[in-house]
């Protein structure tokens, strides 16, 4: 079969895969494989530069993955190459073989009771043609791009277990003052999703003044330090903190139907359930194990790492009317004691309504820093599921 005949089509692409495993693993006795095969359809439709047309691009996308293992090593070996050819599975083998790039060698044990078969699959569902794509996105000016597609992921286990994933998603680039991702799982009401962009239901109040120092970052914004907390405090080499905010409660949630990524198994195997890693202003666990590796691309060998990072709602949604109200936020780790927070701030009179300001703190002090939640939990495009964050004392005067 040849690679442009395979079809977005999960039992097509499983078929494929172990056709690739038993050539690759028919080329050594003493080594295990495991392999891991992607195929990814998209259609992005893009303004031009003058504004009245589109440009639009389709893009298919084939790769797989080797695990060498082999019983007495304490490391996998590791090699990735696009295609999904004989060709390419036994390069991949053979590269791997030579255990000279080194990935976990963590698997699920055979004495184990795995499924032969298992699937995750999102509905089967057709994404939306180019000319809707392209309709609806010429009706929303503040769009630069929107993009549909699905991904299929297939892991196949040294033991010849096989487990299929599906999913559906739609992105889209927002221009204007509040630039950034939207990103949808599922084609379901897309157009919906785009109108209302990643728009949060929090209002400024009329009360009493905030205090000096308070900084409410909006879910856009938020993801970002989120990212870089849970890695800093929850990462499977984290240090656990002294104090944490009482807003600060938070789980990784890997079967999640509203979930970018994850699922009911991990990119090694392993079965996955939730894991609450802080509430009630107690640090609860860390990130590591079975059920918690990732794979960024099929390029990269499984690591430990988060799948949908969940904060529940607030309970209020009142800004006070004196905060600091950040749309974006970039994180600088310089060290551990160090980072740097480019804060993008609302309401200035630059020409994009946002100024730039920057904040030296330490990780620790800003853990603490997290007072509240506001709003309604949003999905964010960067995968953690999280509302307004308020953090209070971080800014001097």
């Amino acid at each position: 079969m040849s690679e442009n005949s395979v079809a977005i089509d999960a039992g097509t692409i499983a078929d494929r895969a172990r056709s690739l495993w038993r050539d690759a693993s028919s080329r050594s006795a003493s080594v295990g494989v495991e392999l891991y095969a992607k195929v990814a359809i998209r259609s992005r439709v893009t303004r031009d530069n003058v504004g009245t047309g589109v440009t639009v691009d389709r893009t298919r996308e084939t790769g797989l993955a080797v695990r060498a293992l082999s019983a007495g090593r304490d490391h996998a070996g590791f090699a990735a190459t696009s295609g999904l050819t004989g060709d390419s599975v036994r390069w991949a083998v053979d590269t791997a073989s030579k255990f000279e790039a080194r990935a976990s060698a963590l698997t699920p044990d055979p004495s184990e009771i795995i499924q032969s078969e298992r699937w995750d699959l999102d509905v089967a569902a057709a994404p939306p043609d180019e000319a809707t794509l392209t309709n609806h996105f010429m009706a929303q000016p503040h769009l630069e791009w929107v993009e549909a597609g699905t991904t299929v992921e297939v892991l196949i286990g040294a033991e010849g277990w096989l487990a299929v994933r599906r999913r559906h998603r739609v992105w889209a680039l927002r221009a204007g003052p509040r630039t950034g991702l939207i990103a949808q799982r599922g084609f379901e009401d897309w157009e919906q999703h785009l109108d209302e962009g990643d728009g949060d239901d929090l209002f400024v109040s009329a009360s009493k003044p905030a205090g000096l120092g308070v900084v409410v970052f909006r879910p856009g914004a938020a993801t970002s330090v989120v990212g870089a907390l849970v890695d800093a405090f929850h990462g499977p080499s984290s240090i656990r903190p002294i104090r944490l905010g009482d807003g600060w409660e938070i789980s990784d949630e890997p079967v999640r139907a509203d979930g970018l990524a994850g699922g009911s198994f991990d990119d090694a195997g392993f079965s996955t359930e939730p894991l609450v890693l802080a509430a009630r202003g107690a640090w609860l666990g860390r990130l590591s194990g079975p059920g918690s590796f990732r794979r960024g691309s099929f390029r990269e060998p499984p690591t430990e790492a988060a799948s949908n990072l969940f904060m529940a709602s607030g309970r209020d949604r009142t800004i006070p009317p004196d905060a600091v109200v950040a749309e974006r936020c970039r994180i600088l780790r310089l060290s551990n004691d160090v980072w740097v927070l480019g804060i993008d701030v609302a309401g200035t009179v630059e020409p994009n309504g946002l100024a730039r300001r920057w904040l030296r703190i330490d990780p620790r002090a800003l853990l603490a820093a997290c007072s509240t939640r506001l709003g309604r939990t949003r999905v964010t495009p960067t995968g953690p599921m999280v509302p307004a964050l308020v953090f209070e004392g971080i800014l001097s005067e």
